[in-house]
């Protein structure tokens, strides 16, 4: 696996992994004038620093002052402590489901617990090689509702409070002037989506305000880089899968049967197809068919589809 700081813009540049993996997630910079804005860290410290390193020398020592975290997943923000000097934006519907997040302490038990179960045998296959030792969880310094506008030197960037989508509450970095677009886990490229929020139809409903932007390159939460072309396709595989899991809910099936029937349509070539349990579950609340899973309840659902 490696990662590479790839230049968008003048201003602007792009953390990027060649992993669609757990864990592996993407994250950007905007730099003007000798200030920088961050967007997201690293699931560990050790990534975040190797990030900074690379952030530093591309930006020739420009202070970041701010951190935008685009949801509460550790994969985006365990890094955060790294940068104690810089203001921590996210949105309020992000910061007030913090409270249900994993810590670093509880995911390293669980993925080294050695248990038989389907949980702790697919924790210790995705998470078992990360060290999450040393981290401090740090929440944001202050949040925001609905849109903001910041100027970061001599650039204006947007903030976008996308509300529940793939998270209870993900938030979108737009910079109007390059058509540039930070998306979180909004987006991923080359692998399925999961959705934490309970509902599809709020994912799809964020990928339309991503394009609302009518930026041109579009950065994932995890995965390559996207055009805008490929937004569209994402978002149609979005209400695919939606159409499939509601029929099957109007049908009266089970969600572990109805999830495995998307499983065996949708699954195609991308990483990871057992998060289709996670689309397959919101799809359900959406129709009204069930409440919303918990994590762990989705967790083990997605463990036993692997």
């Amino acid at each position: 696996m490696t990662s590479a700081l790839r230049q968008l813009s003048a201003t602007t540049w792009a953390w990027v992994q060649d992993s669609t993996d757990w864990g592996f997630s993407n994250a950007g910079v905007v730099s003007s004038q000798g200030v920088s804005l961050l967007f997201d860290t690293q699931f560990t410290l050790d990534a975040t620093r190797a990030m900074l390193h690379e952030i530093d020398e591309a930006t020739a020592g420009s202070a970041i002052r701010t951190v935008v975290t685009s949801h509460q997943n550790g994969d985006h923000s365990w890094g955060n402590q790294l940068l104690p000097e810089a203001e921590i934006i996210t949105s309020r519907a992000s910061a007030e489901h913090m409270c249900h997040e994993i810590t670093p302490e509880q995911l390293t038990a669980l993925s080294h617990a050695k248990g038989v179960d389907s949980t702790s045998r697919y924790a210790a296959r995705h998470f078992g090689n990360f060290d999450f030792s040393g981290i401090t969880v740090t929440g944001p310094t202050r949040t925001f509702t609905v849109r903001e506008e910041m100027t970061v030197g001599g650039v204006t960037v947007e903030l976008i409070d996308l509300g529940p989508g793939h998270s209870a509450g993900d938030v979108a970095l737009h910079l109007p002037q390059d058509g540039i677009v930070f998306a979180g886990d909004v987006l991923f490229q080359g692998g399925h989506m999961i959705v934490w929020s309970g509902s599809l139809a709020a994912c799809v409903e964020s990928v339309d305000a991503l394009l609302a932007t009518e930026a041109d390159v579009f950065v994932p939460g995890h995965g390559q880089l996207m055009e805008r072309a490929e937004v569209v396709d994402f978002r149609g595989y979005l209400t695919d899968v939606q159409e499939a899991a509601v029929a099957y809910a109007r049908d009266g099936l089970p969600l572990d049967r109805a999830a495995a029937r998307v499983h065996a349509e949708f699954a195609g070539s991308l990483a990871h197809p057992e998060r289709l349990f996670t689309a397959t579950a919101g799809a359900y609340a959406d129709a009204g068919a069930m409440g919303a899973l918990q994590n762990v309840e989705l967790v083990k659902g997605m463990a036993d589809l692997a």
